[in-house]
C-alpha cells in the first residue's frame, strides 16, 4: 500500500469514526431509521391483510373450478416507497450535515489525530473524507432495506425474490449515489464560506430547490398528474401509447424534462421507484427493460456524483496541506 493510499485510508477511518461520535447526525440518523422503520411497518400489516383476502379469493375461485384468476396486483416492494422518499428528503440533509460537518471539524482542529508523518494533501483529505462517508451512507441504507425486506417478510407475510433482492439492492446503490452527491455539496459550501454556518445555509438552500421546488414544478406540469390514478391510464393508454400522444408536445415536454433533469431527487425518485415496482407503469417489466428505460436516470446519478467529488477534490486541494501529528 503506498504512501497516499495509507493516508487516504486512515482520513476514511477517521470520518467514519467522527461521524459516528456526532450528536447532531446521530439524531438526524435516527430520525430517518425512525421514520423509514415506521412507515414499513405500518404498510407491512395492510399488505398482509390484503395478501389474505387475495388469497381467500384464490382459494374460492379454485374450489369452484375456475382456471382464469386475475393475477394480484399487489407489489410487495412498493411498500418501500416511504423508506426511500425518506431518504430522499432527509437522507439528503443528513448528508449536507455530514459535509459540513467535515469540514468545520478540520477548520477548527487543523489536523487529523490518525496521521503522524507526511502532509496531507487536499486531494486526499477529499477523497479519504468521501470514502468516509459513504461508508456512513452504506452502513445507513443497508440497516434501513434489511429491516424493510425483513419486515416484509415477518409482518406482511411475502418474502421477495432473489430478482427482487437484486433490484432493491441496485436502488440502494442509486441512493448511495445520491447521497454521496449531497454530501459533496455540503462540503463544497462548506469549504467555500469564510463562516462554516453559511456554508451549510446556502447547502440547505439548493437542497431545498433541488429536493422539494424543481420536482415540484415537474409534476404540476406532467399532464399524466392532472387526474387521479394518472391521465394516460384513465384514457386506457399504455406505455406506447403514452409516447405516441407526447410526440404532439415535444416543446412542451422539453421544457418540463428540463426542468425535472436540473433535481438530482427527480433522477434518484425514478430510478428507484422503477426498482421496487411504486409506479404500477412498471410492474409488468423485467429488469433489463427496467434498466434501459431508466438508462438516463442512471447516467444524471452518475454525473452528478462524479461532478461534485471532481468540484470537492479541486475545492479542498486549494487549500494550503495539512500538516499532521498535531493533537486533535
Amino acid at each position: 500500500m503506498s504512501e497516499s493510499t495509507r493516508r487516504i485510508t486512515q482520513v476514511a477511518r477517521h470520518e467514519y469514526r467522527a461521524a459516528l461520535r456526532s450528536r447532531v447526525l446521530v439524531i438526524l440518523i435516527a430520525i430517518l431509521v425512525a421514520s423509514t422503520i415506521g412507515s414499513v411497518l405500518i404498510g407491512a400489516s395492510d399488505y398482509a391483510a390484503q395478501l389474505a383476502d387475495y388469497n381467500t379469493y384464490r382459494a374460492a375461485a379454485e374450489a369452484q373450478g375456475l382456471t382464469r384468476i386475475a393475477p394480484s396486483p399487489l407489489a410487495v416492494l412498493a411498500l418501500l416507497r416511504g423508506a426511500l422518499e425518506y431518504i430522499e428528503i432527509l437522507g439528503a440533509i443528513i448528508a449536507i450535515t455530514l459535509g459540513y460537518l467535515s469540514v468545520s471539524r478540520e477548520r477548527v482542529n487543523r489536523t487529523l489525530p490518525l496521521m503522524r508523518s507526511r502532509p496531507l494533501t487536499g486531494a486526499e483529505l477529499a477523497t479519504g473524507s468521501y470514502l468516509g462517508a459513504l461508508g456512513i451512507f452504506a452502513t445507513l441504507i443497508v440497516a434501513t432495506a434489511l429491516v424493510g425486506v425483513v419486515s416484509l417478510g415477518l409482518i406482511g407475510h411475502d418474502w421477495i425474490s432473489p430478482i427482487q433482492v437484486l433490484r432493491v439492492t441496485l436502488a440502494c446503490l442509486a441512493a448511495l449515489l445520491y447521497l454521496s452527491a449531497f454530501y459533496c455539496l455540503g462540503a463544497i459550501a462548506t469549504a467555500r464560506a469564510k463562516v462554516p454556518v453559511n456554508g451549510l445555509t446556502i447547502a440547505l438552500g439548493i437542497w431545498l430547490v433541488v429536493v422539494l421546488v424543481l420536482p415540484q414544478i415537474g409534476d404540476t406540469l406532467d399532464a399524466d398528474n392532472q387526474l387521479p390514478g394518472g391521465l394516460f391510464q384513465a384514457l386506457g393508454l399504455d406505455h406506447d401509447g403514452e409516447l405516441a400522444v407526447l410526440t404532439h408536445f415535444t416543446g412542451y415536454e422539453r421544457v418540463r424534462t428540463g426542468i425535472e433533469e436540473a433535481s438530482l431527487a427527480k433522477h434518484f425518485e425514478r430510478f428507484a421507484f422503477a426498482m421496487t415496482d411504486v409506479k404500477e407503469r412498471y410492474r409488468p417489466y423485467g429488469l433489463s427493460w427496467l434498466l434501459n428505460e431508466t438508462r438516463n436516470n442512471i447516467a444524471w446519478l452518475l454525473a452528478y456524483a462524479a461532478v461534485l467529488f471532481a468540484a470537492l477534490r479541486r475545492t479542498l486541494s486549494r487549500q494550503q496541506p495539512i500538516e499532521t501529528g498535531g493533537n486533535s
